[in-house]
């Protein structure tokens, strides 16, 4: 696919930024997440530039302490509710929503919900969203049977790969007696009902 001249030195702005804002290892991640997302968007044609840089973009502010994003979540007066406050594992990716908009000067919706809802997911993930997220989750680095797996899964359905990872990471947080943010949930149960799977993962007629 031929880049749009402005993407591509949109592109080059964002990457020389994050090269300054990150550390070299959080840096490597976000890289691999692009190029896994960018291969995934190739193969289902969905808008490879967006999605490249929803997933550059996605843990600019994952480095920060919790002391730091709080000031920040003030800063751009972003309202956690009493769930969110006990998450701060999170606060990084709602902070770096706002910070796309103000620092890389981005406004698309689309690639704006993709770095909100990169660490919970949501039912109202785009295409594009959901793509981050997997990539985000199945990048190299993360190597486990599991991944493997998960890594055949995505050429054959994006939705059940999601399902896949969000399942896996639900079992982590009970295991762990982790507070579950509510949108992950609602997006597992949203691909549930549907792709209509019941019974076990087999699907059944409504």
């Amino acid at each position: 696919m031929r880049r749009d001249k402005n993407s591509t030195m949109k592109w080059k702005q964002i990457d020389n930024k994050l090269k300054v804002m990150m550390k070299k290892a959080r840096y490597q991640h976000v890289c691999r997440v692009s190029i896994v997302a960018e291969k995934i968007a190739q193969y289902y044609s969905l808008p490879v530039e967006k999605i490249k840089i929803s997933a550059l973009i996605h843990d600019c502010a994952k480095d920060y302490s919790l002391d730091v994003l709080r000031s920040l979540i003030n800063k751009y007066q972003i309202k956690l509710n009493e769930v969110e406050e006990n998450i701060p594992k999170i606060w990084h990716a709602y902070v770096g929503a706002e910070m796309a908009k103000e620092i890389f000067q981005i406004d698309d919706f689309e690639i704006l919900e993709a770095i909100r809802y990169h660490s919970t997911a949501s039912s109202k993930l785009s295409l594009l969203g959901k793509v981050v997220y997997i990539a985000d989750k199945i990048e190299p680095n993360r190597r486990s049977a599991k991944m493997k797996n998960l890594w055949q899964m995505i050429w054959k359905d994006i939705d059940l790969t999601l399902l896949a990872l969000l399942d896996q990471e639900l079992k982590y947080l009970i295991s762990k007696k982790l507070v579950v943010h509510p949108a992950t949930i609602e997006a597992r149960n949203k691909i549930m009902i549907d792709r209509r799977i019941f019974d076990n993962g087999k699907s059944r007629k409504i």
